[in-house]
């Protein structure tokens, strides 16, 4: 659960450069170059859903049951 917590972290922080890039492109009339990193931005994208989906199926669950069975977090 934590890795993937620590990698959807490196996705969140990729994807605010790939949109901020994407944005200088479009302004500066690189409608190309703004196409890939658009692209590039939704693969980022879709690997943060995958990840989330895969914590919230099974690994939150797993890790909510190895630290003693507290699956809301317990606080």
């Amino acid at each position: 659960a934590g890795l993937i917590a620590k990698q959807q972290h490196v996705e969140h922080y990729e994807m605010a450069g790939y949109g901020c890039v994407r944005t200088y492109a479009r302004l500066l009339g690189r409608e190309e170059d703004g196409a890939l990193l658009q692209q590039t931005l939704d693969e980022e994208r879709a690997t943060d859903e995958l990840l989330s989906a895969l914590a919230e199926r099974a690994i939150n669950v797993e890790a909510a049951r190895a630290d003693g069975g507290e699956e809301d977090g317990g606080a």
